[in-house]
């Protein structure tokens, strides 16, 4: 019997669209039942101080490794619901059982006040960007210990050493849908310098953490589409994004690393674009928005690797796991190689653990059956 690939091994060749000794697993993990699982412990108490925040660490890293061969944002999730306030006056509500966080009041109410916040913001990453330029060593030893120190809790698992955007999903987040569209119409060039501001201080970062020994890959991200359809006009984002995502990738490649691009929703009429901007891989393929790993890996599967197309939000939360299993190795026989199996974007609390564990499964079954 051939030895089994180290996890970085299976990575790096599923990356490159070479064959691997069984199909990779990808995967953003929130899942409570998964931590529990594949550590063999019981998730204690959920109170905020240093003891519990160990044991989770601990726990949630044992279920990572447990799991999958390459992960991103390894973390618990909040310990207790409770509304909190940032330093920028953004109040916010966490939530337990949904995994994050989301923003209830912000500092502003109208068009002027959000001008103010954003040249503010402006700004601030500005002085960050020269900060970083400046002393780049003083960044990476603090990015590299903490990462080190994640690394260490999910054993040989590929860990994505950033995951780094233009700024554009920032800048709907803090300004919501509405006055987003207002200032758009309103002070477009305002919201441009916002974007290129964030992505001139994520280059700043790249070329000062860049260290291909810690990990082969990143995550470059936009959320620019929903449902079978982009979120912005292809004239918005070729003119906004797409170039400001190629100069981040470029970075990236400049020090030897794959960049995986993470955008939810339909992109097929913006791909060619993402890949002309040097996308390397793309995920989560998110098959109840309209995209289709098969059609995707016909048109591009020379191109670029795939990861994710097993739907999360009604496969594996409310099928059976003969219907996963069955989707699993439809995915297997669509994709490989050159793909990682994982959910449509991340495996969370209303993902059912006997549908996970089917997938898990199915990444162990022999290659050359799935393909027959």
């Amino acid at each position: 019997m051939a030895t089994p690939m180290t996890k970085r091994e299976r990575v790096e060749r599923a990356m490159a669209l070479q064959e691997t000794d069984r199909v990779p697993l990808y995967d953003l993990i929130f899942c409570d039942a998964v931590f529990e699982h594949f550590s063999g412990e019981t998730l204690p108490p959920l109170v905020e101080d240093a003891e519990t925040r160990a044991t989770l660490a601990r726990i949630v890293g044992k279920g990572v490794d447990g799991l999958v061969d390459m992960t991103r944002n390894v973390d618990f999730g909040p310990i207790v619901d409770k509304d909190y306030e940032n330093a920028d006056g953004f109040v916010y509500h966490q939530s337990v059982q949904e995994k994050t966080a989301w923003v209830i009041r912000r500092p502003f109410d109208d068009e002027a006040g959000a001008a103010r916040y954003l040249a503010k913001k402006i700004d601030e990453l500005t002085r960050e960007t020269q900060e970083i330029a400046a002393n780049p060593a003083a960044r990476r030893e603090q990015y590299h210990r903490e990462f080190l120190a994640t690394q260490a809790t999910i054993g040989e698992t590929v860990n994505l050493l950033a995951v780094l955007g233009t700024g554009l999903d920032e800048l709907r987040s803090v300004l919501d849908w509405e006055l987003y569209s207002y200032l758009e119409a309103d002070e477009p060039e305002l919201l441009s310098a916002f974007i290129e501001a964030w992505t001139e201080r994520n280059i700043a970062l790249t070329h000062a953490i860049a260290d291909l020994s810690l990990s082969p890959c990143v995550l470059t991200y936009g959320d620019i589409a929903y449902k079978n359809a982009l979120l912005h006009s292809p004239a918005f984002l070729r003119r906004e994004f797409i170039p400001r995502l190629a100069r981040l990738n470029d970075a990236w490649h400049e020090h030897g690393f794959k960049c995986l691009f993470h955008s939810d929703g339909y992109l097929m009429d913006i791909l060619d674009d993402l890949i002309a901007a040097g996308i390397d891989g793309l995920n989560p393929i998110e098959t109840v928005a309209g995209m289709n790993l098969k059609e995707v890996k016909e048109k591009y599967g020379t191109k670029i690797f795939l990861t994710g197309g097993i739907d999360m939000s009604q496969l594996l939360s409310n099928g059976t796991p003969d219907e996963v299993r069955e989707v699993c190795r439809a995915a297997v026989r669509d994709a490989y190689p050159g793909y990682f199996m994982g959910s449509t974007t991340e495996l969370d609390n209303s993902s059912k653990i006997e549908n996970i564990l089917v997938m898990y499964e199915v990444s162990r079954e022999p290659i050359a059956s799935l393909l027959a």
